[in-house]
């Protein structure tokens, strides 16, 4: 003998649904900016002077000029992110549509640094920082 009854079920189930409704007509979906969005706001942060430059590095990089290039770019404001570059591989890359738009605003904020402050700044910096950990290494191996 079952101790609930078929109109008990019904109702609970009717009242699932309706929640379930409720619930779900209340969440806002999140838009995801397309390329061309993404690309416009790496513009208006560029005006702003929110400068973010982004370094891509393999993972076996040295990493130890870091610090250096950083501060370097500090100078002008400029605020460093270093990303991970991965090695061309034969499997297809699935990007989602964040992760394309992430790309679109990292290009064009890096197009907008390179624009402005050239890539001589930009290739001394990293030249700068090479000089710096060479004449820190002579020092150590004189020593």
């Amino acid at each position: 003998m079952n101790r609930f009854s078929p109109l008990f079920r019904q109702s609970n189930l009717k009242f699932v649904v309706i929640l379930l409704g409720i619930v779900s007509c209340g969440k806002e979906k999140s838009k995801i900016a397309t390329c061309i969005e993404a690309r416009q706001l790496a513009k208006a942060d560029f005006e702003k002077q929110k400068y973010v430059f982004y370094e891509y590095q393999y993972l076996n990089d040295d990493k130890s000029k870091n610090i250096d290039f950083v501060n370097i770019l500090k100078q002008k404001n400029i605020k460093v992110i270093f990303k991970t570059k991965y090695p061309v591989s034969c499997l297809p890359d699935e990007r989602d549509k964040l992760e394309e738009s992430k790309i679109c605003y990292q290009t064009q904020m890096n197009n907008s640094i390179t624009a402005k402050f050239g890539h001589s700044f930009l290739d001394s910096a990293r030249i700068g920082v090479q000089k710096n950990n060479d004449l820190k290494l002579i020092k150590i191996i004189k020593k």
